[in-house]
């Protein structure tokens, strides 16, 4: 019977419009009903949170706030040096074996690997380079951009 209860009292609180004063049979039933009474309240908050502006972070603001780890370079050179010699090796060993249309094709391969690991060392390494490029530019790095202004604002 409490359930029923309880059901038509929310459907009748639900249904009031915004600021409308509550029924007494309606209060009255949440000063006894402990679950109905956070029920409304928590109703009741959520549209307050709902109403209000929405206010967005500028994108610059969180790229700043980005924590940025510093990429170990020995990684990257080791891991370059292992690559090339894997290239030259099989080359030569491939090369007095296999016909020349595979290596042409293994070739192109070598050098798409080799493009590919280049972009995502410069792209992973970007704030490196740029200081480098600060330090000995002529511009000291204020006119390097990542990003357009019109994007952080």
């Amino acid at each position: 019977m409490k359930n029923e209860n309880c059901e038509k009292t929310m459907d009748t609180f639900l249904s009031l419009d915004k600021y409308e004063r509550i029924p007494l049979r309606i209060t009255l039933h949440f000063l006894c009903c402990k679950k109905c009474r956070t029920q409304a309240r928590y109703l009741t908050l959520a549209e307050k949170f709902a109403s209000e502006p929405i206010r967005p972070t500028p994108l610059k603001d969180a790229l700043e706030n980005i924590p940025i780890k510093p990429v170990s370079m020995t990684k990257w050179i080791i891991s370059g040096i292992i690559m090339i010699l894997m290239m030259v090796v099989s080359g030569i060993l491939l090369n007095k074996t296999e016909s020349p249309a595979f290596a042409i094709i293994l070739n192109i391969n070598f050098g798409l690997i080799i493009t590919a690991y280049c972009a995502i060392f410069v792209g992973t390494n970007m704030d490196f380079f740029i200081k480098k490029i600060g330090k000995n530019g002529k511009n000291n790095g204020q006119n390097l951009k990542l990003w357009p202004d019109n994007l952080l604002a």
